[in-house]
């Protein structure tokens, strides 16, 4: 699903410098499940590699790492050595791929799979998830890693009871509510933007979400023949009823 068009400024530095700093992601990306169930890893694609931030990181630590996304926006600002964040090791294999993570084709199998910062719940009907789960299958090898990572339906649920988040940003604010409309829940996103006059421009976007039960999920992936290693509480590492966002690291059987 396109989104993030007018949010794409900001969207790195809330969600992958100040609420999950992107350091922090990849250590635990590559230290506690790369590096301890697919170790001898050396390829990698990342879905919803968004402006390749964390596909940076990895490929810095010289995995080969290809990154597809819905978005050309997101790509374009991946793309950019002006616009991108964190720098790419010379000689390291860099591809970015216009394409949407539940219908893809690359021709070609991968030892890893991400797909982090609960990108997957950009996806809001279940069988959009089924048919990812399907393109996870069909581009891991035997044995390949997929390790994803969700917002859980009670942390969704719990931020719609919320006040409205504020960051700073220079001259800038922006503005986060979480609302549930029809069984999906939608980021209303207010960026007030200072101009050269001194006033303030609003811009508005909305951004949307879902989540579906842990159980489902991992009955989902049982039936894909994925073998569950490890379910992870990102912040509190044992997942329980009240976890709110959760890692998935799965072995293709």
């Amino acid at each position: 699903m396109k989104t993030y068009n007018k949010f794409l400024d900001y969207y790195d530095k809330i969600v992958r410098s100040v609420n999950n700093p992107v350091e922090d992601e990849v250590e635990f990306l590559v230290e506690d499940c790369i590096k301890q169930y697919k170790p001898e890893t050396k390829t990698i694609l990342e879905t919803a590699c968004w402006t390749w931030v964390v596909a940076k990181k990895l490929n810095n630590a010289w995995y080969k790492v290809i990154g597809i996304d819905i978005s050309e926006e997101m790509l374009d600002r991946a793309k950019s050595p002006h616009t991108s964040p964190l720098p790419c090791k010379e000689g390291g294999l860099v591809e970015w791929i216009l394409a949407d993570m539940t219908d893809f084709d690359l021709g070609k199998t991968f030892d890893t799979l991400l797909c982090n910062y609960n990108s997957i719940c950009h996806l809001l009907k279940w069988e959009q998830w089924q048919s990812f789960f399907d393109m996870v299958n069909k581009h891991l090898e035997k044995d390949g890693l997929l390790i994803f990572d969700i917002n859980t339906v009670y942390e969704f649920e719990n931020i719609t009871k919320d006040f409205a988040q504020f960051y700073n940003f220079d001259n800038d604010t922006v503005c986060l509510e979480m609302f549930k409309k029809w069984g999906i829940y939608e980021w209303l996103v207010k960026m007030f933007i200072k101009q050269e006059d001194w006033s303030y421009k609003l811009e508005e976007e909305v951004v949307r979400e879902n989540s579906f039960a842990i159980s489902k999920i991992e009955k989902e992936l049982k039936s894909k023949w994925f073998k569950i290693l490890e379910k992870v509480d990102y912040h509190y590492w044992e997942v329980t009823a009240s976890s709110e966002r959760v890692y998935f690291i799965c072995k293709k059987k």
